[in-house]
């Protein structure tokens, strides 16, 4: 009977110490979003609207996420695909938009793009029902605004 006791205050203060690792760890991580968010916004600021900008501006969503447009939806968190993957799945999502990527790019890419990005943006890359970023646009919103 004693040792029950002990094993209810052990997981009590388990669960406790879970859950406040878990919210610094998630405060934490929008923090970097914020700063990766300033970060884009000085890098690509008055920058030509080329395949390379656009590509590279999506591999920077990818590997750092985005929080930035308040979308219905909520924010993208990092690395949904892994950073080996992150400039094939560009070069798709530029394709997507009617548009030739330049760079060769492993065909897997749509692979990756149907089972980490589908789910919110959609198979088609439209954004399911305005609740996230259409991504076959020409200018995509984060470089619109950045221009």
């Amino acid at each position: 009977m004693k040792y029950e006791k002990y094993l209810a205050v052990i997981i009590i203060l388990s669960v406790l110490v879970y859950g406040f690792v878990n919210y610094m760890s998630h405060k934490a991580r929008r923090e970097k979003q914020v700063t990766d968010s300033k970060k884009t916004q000085k890098v690509y600021k008055n920058r030509e609207l080329s395949q390379e900008n656009i590509v590279n501006y999506i591999i920077f969503v990818i590997k750092n996420g985005s929080n930035r447009f308040n979308f219905p939806g909520g924010s993208m968190e990092a690395n949904y695909v892994p950073p080996e993957k992150a400039k094939d799945v560009a070069c798709y999502v530029y394709e997507l938009s009617g548009r030739k990527c330049k760079e060769k790019y492993n065909k897997d890419a749509a692979l990756y793009f149907s089972s980490n990005c589908a789910g919110c943006h959609g198979n088609d890359a439209k954004g399911l029902h305005g609740r996230y970023p259409d991504l076959t646009k020409k200018v995509l919103l984060g470089l619109k605004r950045e221009f």
